[in-house]
């Protein structure tokens, strides 16, 4: 059976991987002729690797025995029943806002070619209600058996393939031969649990809160890093006692929420609502204020502490390590850390960032870390990445004195010359 995959960025090329090494022909499909070269090229930046081998060897691979193919424009192999796995998202607009033309597109170019038996399964976040009025009445309108499903996907980079095959998955259709239908082939790709959702609303919400409530939680532990600082507490020793209680989980405190998913998640729930139901979603809103506010209170934090051993930020020499949204990846997208710079530019500050993972393009980088940290007068650690030590003995050497580090990711170990803020 043939698999059309839509979308080929950090959830639908591991999948369209994931698949094809599960033994089905997998065609993906990205409109972005960019994406497509770089994948067959093998110069794909996505941190996963599967039995020890990088994400882009393994497409090379498939592609050279025809289990991978890849499309810049959608093209149906043949007439047989296929299932087609559509994983782009709703796109962000410059002016905050969502557009759902994506999701529309997609179905669009799908729909002439669809035959009975037809598989169409969602894998990305919505909006609550989108399948419900954008997909189904188009398929229905065709008048042939064609099964529609919804079963969001919760992979996180770097951890893409382990994750695939072993998060539980939650399932929703448009009907029972939908629901069926989907869950046989999930049930194909691994052994994982899968729940029902009564409706593909609920799947959706679902997607959604789990996303939200994340970033809720982040706005709180980062708060609670503030508070800790102020009284001299070290956050994480207070983190890791407090987590002692059973039904505590404190997350660990960062410097502000990246990635696509989460700073998103909220506009999706408000796009479900009335104006009136938006307002009352106080603390929600209030999180996603927080979450926003990071960034600039990890700068003020900067200024602070330079004001404190007689230095100003105005051509100061910074160096921010680390310029993913998270560690070990190299997803940029909303990195707080790329807010962090923004901030401190303004504020006339010399920045030097430096990350192995992130594309010099998107920002003017030191050539190596030694470079970014040699006789600087603040290190902000944004954050962590392979084969960067940290080492605070060359920290301490290397940097201008007093030697000042604001570690948003508990990188970095205490040294006597060294006057370190854990935040």
């Amino acid at each position: 059976m043939n698999i059309y995959v839509f979308g080929l960025g950090h959830i639908g090329l591991p999948m369209a991987i994931w698949m094809a090494l599960k033994g089905y022909n997998v065609t993906g499909i990205d409109i972005h002729r960019d994406q497509i070269e770089t994948i067959r090229e093998g110069t794909v930046a996505i941190q996963e690797h599967h039995e020890g081998k990088h994400i882009a060897s393994i497409a090379r691979d498939l592609l050279k025995t025809n289990k991978l193919r890849l499309q810049d424009t959608f093209h149906r192999m043949n007439d047989e029943p296929s299932i087609f796995v559509i994983t782009v998202g709703i796109a962000d607009r410059p002016d905050g806002t969502q557009d759902v033309s994506t999701v529309h597109k997609v179905v669009d170019t799908i729909l002439p070619s669809l035959v009975d038996g037809d598989l169409l399964i969602f894998k990305t976040t919505m909006i609550p209600g989108t399948i419900d009025t954008i997909v189904i009445p188009k398929v229905q309108s065709l008048h042939k058996k064609i099964y529609v499903a919804y079963s969001p996907e919760t992979i996180s980079e770097t951890a893409a393939f382990y994750e695939l095959e072993h998060n539980e998955r939650i399932l929703s259709a448009m009907d029972e031969d939908s629901y069926v239908t989907a869950e046989k082939f999930l049930k194909s790709l691994t052994d994982s649990p899968i729940h029902r959702a009564s409706t593909i609303k609920l799947a959706e919400m679902v997607k959604v809160v789990q996303n939200i409530d994340r970033d809720v939680n982040i706005a709180f532990i980062n708060e609670v890093s503030e508070v800790a600082l102020k009284l001299g507490i070290d956050i994480h020793e207070l983190r890791q006692l407090v987590n002692t209680h059973p039904r505590v989980q404190l997350l660990e405190p960062g410097p502000g929420v990246g990635g696509y998913c989460l700073p998103n998640a909220l506009k999706y729930l408000q796009l479900a609502l009335d104006e009136e139901m938006r307002g009352e979603m106080q603390l929600m809103n209030t999180a996603r204020e927080l979450n926003n506010l990071r960034p600039i209170k990890i700068v003020h934090q900067v200024i602070k502490r330079l004001s404190e051993h007689g230095k100003g930020i105005k051509d100061a020499k910074i160096a921010v390590i680390g310029l993913a949204m998270k560690d070990y990846c190299a997803d940029y997208r909303y990195s707080p850390a790329l807010e962090i710079v923004q901030h401190l530019i303004r504020e006339g500050a010399e920045v030097r960032a430096y990350d192995p993972l992130v594309p010099a393009y998107v920002i003017h980088q030191a050539n190596s870390y030694e470079e970014a940290i040699n006789r600087a007068d603040c290190i902000i650690i944004a954050a962590k990445q392979e084969n960067v030590g940290f080492d605070p003995v060359e920290i301490s050497e290397r940097m201008d004195k007093p030697a000042i580090v604001v570690d948003t990711r508990n990188a970095l170990a205490p040294h006597p010359n060294i006057y370190l803020y854990k935040v």
